[in-house]
């Protein structure tokens, strides 16, 4: 009997608040989108050593960062050294971390987070009347091109994460991986956020999380505002994840940051 394999499992989490679940096989930890909510350098050490204890991977996500942010980045990346190992990886969403990260951890794969995948992305590509190849160039974002596969090849970036998008997803090229991220794909995203206040140099005191519903008569899909991002919500996966060259699913239980 042959043995179908499946999708490495991963669960995104930006804080721990208890046990890890079962079900899963790595944990990303950290923040894609918002800059202010990149964790302190402690609160990743101990999400890498929690993710350990279940046998797990570690991913540490990494958000489009803002410069008095960097200094903070330094830091959690020399907190994990020593702590990480063989199949652990960080995730970029912003170019500027990527000598840093290859500065501290070299010796970490480092894969090009959602905000940098180029997808194109709304509900209203939906309403489209297009035609086969016009629907192809929706489902492919800005690596699926041979000279752009090729650069990630020559900067060795060996995973580009993705979105569910409503209109599908097109084929990886070959020698490129995808994760998908569920169920929550990103629309749009801002460095100005309506919750921040305070201008402090670093962290930030608002409650982002509330999450609130943005309609329009434009588009039977809700558009779901957290912070800075507007995500909207698709539950159904593709059905042929390897062809499409994706061998990851990255679970998210709230709307991601």
């Amino acid at each position: 009997m042959s043995v179908v394999a499946e999708p490495e499992p991963a669960l995104f989490l930006t804080c721990l608040d208890g046990p890890l679940p079962e079900g899963y096989a790595r944990l990303y930890f950290g923040a894609e989108f918002c800059p202010w909510l990149l964790p302190q350098a402690a609160a990743a050490v101990e999400a890498c050593r929690a993710a350990y204890e279940r046998g797990w991977h570690f991913t540490l996500a990494t958000p489009v960062l803002a410069e008095p942010m960097l200094p903070r980045l330094r830091a959690v990346l020399e907190a994990l050294i020593g702590v990480v190992g063989a199949g652990d990886e960080v995730l970029i969403s912003d170019w500027g971390a990527l000598a840093l990260v290859r500065e501290i951890l070299p010796q970490l794969p480092v894969l090009l987070g959602r905000a940098l995948s180029g997808q194109k992305r709304g509900p209203r590509i939906l309403d489209l009347p297009l035609t086969a190849q016009q629907l192809e160039y929706f489902q492919c974002g800005s690596w699926y091109g041979r000279e752009a596969s090729a650069l990630l090849g020559e900067m060795n970036i060996p995973r580009v994460e993705l979105d569910n998008l409503l209109q599908g997803v097109a084929p990886l090229p070959p020698g490129l991986a995808g994760s998908l991220h569920y169920p929550y794909a990103m629309v749009t995203s801002s460095r100005n956020c309506p919750f921040r206040v305070e201008r402090q140099a670093a962290g930030c005191a608002a409650r982002c999380g509330e999450v609130f519903t943005l309609e329009t008569d434009q588009t039977q899909v809700p558009l779901l505002q957290c912070g800075n991002t507007q995500f909207l919500q698709n539950q159904e996966l593709p059905n042929n994840l390897f062809a499409l060259g994706i061998d990851r699913l990255v679970h998210h239980h709230f709307l991601p940051r």
